[in-house]
């Protein structure tokens, strides 16, 4: 039995995320067969103490929802990452008239398929990376199936990187 290619890159790029989240101390929410658009979300978590003085963990009701794209045709250049996002995708990630904050993260696999996971003594390793962008309030395309996406290089997906984007949303920034 085997998955296609792009369900495998789909299922290794959420486990990409989820690793991100958990390291982060976040919520990792697979949306599965209801996507309307959307992959899933990322929700925060705080710890406080109860009238008992014991430690609690609740959701803070802070998220950042997302779209995942799995490839291993990345192209970077001159410190920027290019992918061209469906349409479709991109008309769900422009949109400003939404209560949860919303990107995008692309996720790079080695073009070998026997490197985009290796397992061993020492470890797993999912090879590669992921960058996030918000396409939130850019301009509506028309007449076309694709668009390209520019995404800084340094805008990598990380756990830290993922602390510091809930930090802005509890803020009340827009990312």
């Amino acid at each position: 039995m085997y998955m296609t290619e792009q369900h495998i890159k789909e299922q290794l790029s959420k486990a990409y995320a989820n690793a991100i989240a958990a390291n982060a101390g976040m919520i990792f929410r697979d949306y599965g067969n209801m996507d309307y658009g959307l992959d899933g979300k990322f929700s925060d978590v705080d710890v406080y103490r109860d009238n008992k003085d014991r430690c609690r963990y609740s959701e803070t009701g802070y998220g950042i929802e997302f779209q995942l794209k799995a490839t291993v045709n990345i192209v970077a250049r001159s410190g920027t990452v290019y992918y061209d996002l469906e349409m479709k995708n991109y008309l769900d990630l422009i949109r400003t008239d939404i209560g949860t904050q919303r990107i995008l993260i692309i996720y790079s696999l080695p073009k070998e398929r026997d490197k985009w996971l290796e397992i061993n003594d020492d470890g797993a390793v999912l090879h590669r990376c992921a960058w996030w962008c918000s396409l939130r309030g850019k301009p509506h395309e028309s007449n076309r199936t694709k668009v390209r996406i520019e995404i800084p290089e340094r805008q990598l997906f990380t756990s830290e990187e993922l602390k510091r984007l809930i930090k802005l949303v509890k803020g009340g920034d827009i990312l």
